[in-house]
């Protein structure tokens, strides 16, 4: 036994040895694929805005031990690491998996990531499921926390990649061509030089000569161009000035924002946006995208590990001072909540007097009572028949 396994024996026997996890590269593989997917950029930017955002979450445990591990679950990754890796896993490959290590006492030692693609799911067992990995061998279902982007199949999710992947093998197409385009052509000639006549090669070559040499580059752009032998001049469009290519462009954004759940907004550039639009944005992308990815986390962890973790999402629809500002003032003078309470919830410390609730004027029911809780009317309130 090593002095590090002697040292980690001290400290508690744990059922499975460690191994070290470093992520591996992708294989250069067909572009169909999640891996190279990702590279395609509103792919790109859904799935690390959706796998950040669900990572910087707080979240609060009863238990102290849940609570350390969120925020440190192994040697080598900090709980925001592990939470936005695994999470971007799971949307793009459909799953993503973590080793549950646990202490012979049952306790939680650390959660490990498992490598894309060396885990699978065998249910031929009479008993119960297990998990198959490369790294730890047959692993029982409880001991593995798994995140799933669907449940086409129950216990194993379907890549959103490969469900969608017409769509996606269409947007990224398009990219690629557009890429060898400008790699292998360096872009497309902007005009053409017509003649009227039949001429040779080296007639035509004399006349694309002289105007390169008179009207290239930025010194001649001002230069003026002099016309003889009644030769034509047509501009060329190409696909990157073609409204074509930009509708194209924006119904590929418009599928990714499908897939993912993410408003398109958040994938492309937007105008004319005020805040009331942004808020309303920011509670949809809440209710349909991220909803599901904390409810996934909470439903694993509680399963397997006992407790669900508390997200709190309040500044993910956090609303404008101005605003907070407003609401909680129509909750003093309605008394739903008193002045110290509204403090409270700007983390102001009370005031004297402000456990009493106040009832504004044009809201009361008779008696004589001012919003300030004082009788100046002699018994005789606004309304009242004397």
């Amino acid at each position: 036994m090593s002095i590090i396994e002697k040292v980690r024996s001290w400290f508690g026997w744990s059922m499975y040895p460690p191994t070290p996890f470093f992520p591996e590269s992708f294989p250069q593989i067909p572009y169909t694929t999640p891996a190279a997917v990702i590279g395609y950029t509103p792919v790109y930017r859904a799935s690390t805005l959706i796998s950040n955002d669900v990572a910087r979450t707080p979240a609060t445990f009863q238990n102290p031990n849940l609570e350390a591990i969120w925020k440190r679950p192994n040697r080598f990754q900090s709980g925001w690491d592990f939470r936005r890796s695994m999470t971007q896993q799971a949307l793009l490959y459909g799953n993503a998996f973590a080793l549950i290590n646990r202490r012979q006492n049952g306790s939680i030692y650390e959660i490990i990531p498992l490598k894309i693609g060396s885990v699978s799911l065998d249910v031929s067992a009479a008993d119960a499921p297990f998990y198959r990995t490369h790294d730890f061998g047959d692993v029982p279902v409880d001991n593995i926390l798994h995140l799933k982007a669907s449940l086409l199949e129950g216990l194993w999710s379907a890549s959103p990649v490969n469900l969608c992947s017409t769509a996606l093998s269409i947007a990224v197409g398009q990219e690629n061509t557009t890429l060898d385009l400008v790699m292998n052509s360096g872009g497309v000639p902007k005009l053409a030089l017509i003649h009227p006549l039949a001429i040779n090669q080296a007639a035509r070559q004399a006349i694309q000569s002289d105007y390169l040499r008179n009207h290239s580059g930025s010194k001649s752009a001002s230069k003026p161009i002099v016309i003889a032998e009644n030769i034509k001049i047509e501009r060329i469009s190409s696909m990157f000035e073609s409204d074509g290519f930009s509708k194209a462009k924006a119904l590929s954004v418009a599928d990714v924002s499908r897939i993912f759940g993410l408003p398109m907004p958040y994938l492309s550039e937007t105008q004319g946006n005020v805040y009331g639009s942004l808020e309303w944005l920011s509670r949809m992308y809440l209710d349909g995208c991220l909803s599901h990815w904390f409810e996934t986390w909470k439903s694993e962890f509680e399963l397997k590990l006992g407790e669900a973790p508390q997200f709190d999402t309040d500044f993910i629809i956090k609303p404008s001072l101005t605003e907070t500002f407003s609401a909680l003032r129509t909750g003093i003078e309605a008394g739903v909540i008193t002045q110290n309470e509204a403090r409270d919830i700007l983390d102001y410390d009370p005031v004297e007097g402000g456990d009493k609730f106040m009832t504004a004027l044009n809201l009361g029911t008779g008696g004589g009572q001012t919003n300030l809780g004082n009788d100046t009317s002699g018994g005789v309130a606004q309304g009242d028949v004397v």
